[in-house]
């Protein structure tokens, strides 16, 4: 488990959890949440580590603490951190409906990491780029670069640069009228295309 809802909308959700751990989601991840028998899908596109009073002791602190003990603090502390997914799908009835869930999840439900074979099969159909597109919330632009990585990551052997290609292609006929943005996305994509070559 990731974390746990902390207030929720049908377009987006925000989760809290604390920074320790490894199961730290980065941006782009694909996260999901149960409600009421569908499954939503989020891809996180905002992490934000809250601060308070005692953090704040502590970093004025800082110059005078020792390293040692203010990892301990780190440790000990249940430092909050608020991250934000955009809902891209759901899955109901045994099929993944891209678009907006009919409902939100409610306060407290859990938030799973998505593992690979989800992400391949969530990823898989680009009907969730218009979504991201559209998001005035997020960076766009990153997100989707992110997301498609992402996706690549979780191929078969043999099937990144495929899917990449795939990517790119879609990209192009949605963003033909915007070539600028069209170009931004490609660049942060090219580097790994090259490297699955």
């Amino acid at each position: 488990m990731l974390g746990r809802i902390l207030r929720s909308s049908t377009t987006r959700f925000t989760f809290g959890r604390t920074a320790r751990g490894e199961d730290m989601p980065a941006f782009g991840d694909l996260v999901k949440a149960e409600q009421g028998g569908i499954t939503l899908l989020g891809l996180v596109y905002e992490i934000a580590i809250a601060d308070d009073p005692f953090v704040r002791q502590i970093v004025a602190a800082s110059d005078t603490m020792a390293a040692e003990r203010v990892e301990d603090m780190r440790q000990r502390r249940q430092v909050p951190v608020e991250v934000t997914a955009l809902t891209i799908a759901f899955r109901q009835a045994d099929r993944w409906v891209y678009g907006l869930p009919p409902r939100p999840p409610t306060a407290l439900q859990p938030i799973w990491p998505c593992d690979c074979e989800e992400v391949r099969d969530v990823l898989a159909d680009f009907a969730f780029f218009r979504r991201v597109l559209t998001c005035d919330a997020c960076p766009a632009e990153e997100l989707l670069a992110a997301s498609v990585l992402r996706g690549a990551e979780c191929q078969p052997p043999g099937q990144a640069r495929p899917y990449l290609v795939r990517a790119g292609r879609t990209l192009a006929r949605l963003l033909s009228h915007d070539p600028a943005q069209l170009d931004a996305i490609l660049r942060r994509l090219a580097p790994v295309a090259e490297a699955y070559s």
